[in-house]
């Protein structure tokens, strides 16, 4: 019944302690054999300075997995983006955590080396963000315009998981092939599957609105006007011609 932080930690913990009883029993058999374990430590002397130096990076790396489970940034489970890498948390070890990415490949990240990296956790969203331009044609009357604003603002608005902060419908600008209404929202689930659902549904509902108005959908366009160079026959006289 514990909690995911918890269990984290317990993890954790788990892993120093059997680090540590591996140790203790190394030392155990070493002295049971009559080696004189306290006169091999204090001999270490140049090689023990070696081997600290050389353990620099798994004590930070150690320190990092306590400072992760502690801060709890990340959690097994997540989906993150980590140094430009996507993917769910895998697991978060004593030395590394892992990132299994979308392609199904493991990325290793050191536990000492995500403290100073910018992670971004998606899993900890509490809301997503809905975002679209509708290009309506040249065509479109002003009426209609604000028929479509009216009806698009209603429709966010009646949608059960919109949050009502934040929601914005505006005719943004005048470009150069469409009339563009910015249209965007807040939508109340944490869920990826179930946002992808509403947005289906709602993109569909803007169709419909935008059909209902008798208005249309813009898309790229260039008007060329073609004129005859000064003294070059015109297409009518190239006709009679011949």
């Amino acid at each position: 019944s514990a909690n995911p932080s918890s269990r984290q930690l317990l993890a954790l913990g788990s892993r120093v302690a059997k680090a540590i009883v591996a140790a203790m029993t190394i030392i155990a058999v070493v002295s049971a054999l009559g080696f004189p374990v306290a006169s091999l430590i204090a001999g270490l002397g140049i090689g023990g300075l070696a081997l600290a130096l050389a353990a620099q990076k798994t004590v930070e790396n150690l320190f990092g997995a306590f400072a992760i489970g502690f801060d709890q940034p990340i959690r097994e489970g997540d989906f993150v983006q980590i140094d430009g890498v996507k993917g769910w948390v895998e697991s978060i070890g004593l030395r590394s955590t892992r990132v299994r990415t979308s392609e199904r490949t493991m990325v290793c990240f050191p536990n000492g080396r995500l403290a100073e990296t910018r992670t971004e956790n998606y899993a900890a969203r509490d809301r997503f963000r809905f975002y679209t331009v509708l290009g309506l044609t040249y065509g479109t009357s002003a009426a209609q315009m604000r028929q479509i604003l009216a009806g698009v603002d209603g429709e966010l608005r009646g949608q059960s998981k919109f949050y009502p902060g934040g929601s914005s419908v505006r005719f943004k600008a005048l470009s150069e092939s469409s009339l563009d209404v910015e249209v965007e929202a807040f939508f109340a689930t944490a869920d990826w599957n179930e946002f992808t659902l509403v947005r289906q549904e709602l993109l569909l509902r803007l169709l419909e609105i935008v059909e209902g108005a008798g208005a249309e959908l813009a898309f790229p366009t260039r008007t060329v006007l073609l004129s005859a160079a000064e003294g070059a026959p015109r297409p009518a006289e190239v006709a009679v011609r011949r």
